[in-house]
Parts: structure tokens; sequence; C-alpha cells
């Protein structure tokens, strides 16, 4: 039991905004795709502009720069809510100045979420046990029949991406059989 206490104390200290304890956003925002303050996005954009962090709960996370092609200004959101205790919901878009092209909606029921798995590099993440369902205004984005259990994209590091999903468990959404 030691350990499992060390793992949520560890994620606990370095998770939240300015080293508070994590909301329950924060918390999913980071298993979920590993978004925190100055993560990397290596996704869409040329340039590689650190997240920044506007808002706890719900969890906001952008990031801007250059679109791919160079001729426009791209936002990258990510928002995080809490429906529930074991249901939240996360949503993506890609604007080009200011206006959406692009927006990909998951909801997740996250209390029987048991393991993680990445591929590599972890780009994309697997949620054993997640049931979700998504909307896009974007064709092809959201089939579910293809990897029911995936989510993407994922920024962060697979151990503390765990350590995550055990402090929520820990503090929010206990584990369901």
């Amino acid at each position: 039991m030691f350990g499992v206490l060390s793992v949520v104390a560890t994620f606990a200290l370095a998770g939240g905004l300015n080293g508070s304890t994590p909301t329950p956003e924060e918390t999913v925002a980071y298993f979920v795709h590993g978004l925190e303050q100055a993560a990397i996005p290596k996704y869409g954009q040329r340039a590689e502009e650190p997240l920044k962090q506007l808002s706890r709960s719900p969890a906001i996370f952008t990031s801007t720069g250059p679109n791919e092609v160079g001729d426009k200004i791209e936002t990258l959101r990510f928002i995080v809510t809490r429906l529930g205790d074991c249901i939240y919901r996360t949503e993506q878009q890609f604007e080009e100045d200011r206006e959406i092209y692009y927006r990909l909606t998951y909801e997740m029921q996250l209390g029987g979420v048991t393991a993680l798995s990445f591929d590599n590099p972890p780009e994309a993440i697997s949620l054993k046990g997640l049931v979700k369902s998504c909307s896009t205004d974007t064709e092809g984005s959201c089939d579910l029949t293809r990897e029911p259990e995936a989510i993407g994209p994922f920024f962060g590091e697979p151990g503390q991406a765990e350590q995550a999903l055990a402090y929520f468990h820990e503090k929010f959404c206990p584990l369901k059989p």
C-alpha cells in the first residue's frame, strides 16, 4: 500500500497549476492527453509552442502558432469538463484566425478504467475499460468501432499518466468493478 500512496502523492505534488493540488479536470487532462502547463504539443502546428493553462475547472489548455502552411495563426485548444464523479467531456478544437475549423468531443465514463497503454513513441493512449461516445464536425474523425478504448493525441510521460490515473481513482472516482 505504501507504493500506491507514494505514487499518488508524487502526482499530487507536481500535478496542479502553480504546484497546487490538481483538480479532477486537471488529473483527467493529464492521464488522457498528457496536458499540463508548458507541455509541447507535437500535433498540427508547425511551431512547437508550449501549452498554456487558462483554467483549472474546466481545465483549458491552448497552444498558438503558425499553421502547417505558415499563412495563418492556429490555436490548438483542449477543454476537459467534469460532468459527474467519473464522467468527463474532453473537447479538442483547432482554430485558424479565431475561427474553429475542427472540433472533436468525447464523453468518457472513467470509473472502469483499470490500465493505460501507449503506442511508441507515446502519441496516442488506450484506456482499458473506457466507455466513451464522441461527436465531431469533421467526417471520419469519430469512429468508435475501430479503436473503442483509444484517445489521442497524448503529449505527456506514460509513468506520470499512470500515477495520475491512480490518483484519480484514489481521490475523485473509485474504481468500479
